[in-house]
């Protein structure tokens, strides 16, 4: 007997997510930066909001820039991420 079911394509795994997000131009999530560091993703948000990860709050969310995140993560300097200033409130 055969098993006429097609077969479902195996998972994607985090390395291949932040290789195919880098090549889109797109910002990693927490999830892949803590799968690449070692460390839990509430770990990397708490770095990211002390200003020790390099990181854009978007939202509720953190994005995580691939090449600052490499250069940190290799021990090379790096620049934080540039914040958006606030709008001054109208009169």
């Amino acid at each position: 007997m055969t098993n006429d079911k097609p077969t479902e394509p195996a998972p994607r795994t985090l390395a291949q997510e932040r290789t195919e997000r880098e090549a889109l131009g797109k910002n990693w999530e927490a999830r892949h930066v803590a799968d690449l560091t070692d460390l839990s993703e509430v770990t990397v948000k708490r770095m990211a909001r002390q200003g020790k990860l390099p990181a854009l709050k978007v939202g509720r969310s953190w994005e995580f820039p691939p090449a600052k995140v490499r250069a940190w993560y290799s021990g090379e300097p790096w620049e934080p991420v540039p914040r958006p200033r606030p709008h001054p409130p109208k009169k």
